[in-house]
């Protein structure tokens, strides 16, 4: 697994605790500039100093219940560090948060 989908995964069962299996994942990647970003998914205060356009890995999880989890990993188009984790539960934000560069 790459490190977006094991981000995922860890994130469902430590935080949400949901059983999740790797093999059940969509995901995909696209190039987006950020004014194609939703404010209502990612405030525009969150994506202040990103470059224009960025990376976003989307995986997609429908567990047990029927709930959609949806995580979205934000990387830089260049050095494809992270910038931005998101988690949405059926279509509703329940984690946001920028990746603190290590100093």
């Amino acid at each position: 697994m790459n490190d977006g989908i094991n981000w995922f995964v860890k994130t469902l069962e430590k935080e949400f605790l949901v059983a999740i299996d790797g093999n059940q994942i969509s995901f995909e990647g696209h190039e987006l500039y950020l004014d194609e970003i939703d404010e209502s998914l990612v405030p525009k205060e969150m994506l202040k100093g990103f470059p224009d356009s960025i990376l976003v890995e989307t995986m997609l999880f429908d567990d047990r219940d029927e709930i959609e989890w949806i995580g979205m990993v934000v990387e830089h188009p260049e050095s494809r560090k992270w910038l931005l984790q998101v988690l949405l539960k059926d279509g509703e934000p329940v984690l946001r948060k920028r990746v603190q560069e290590e100093k």
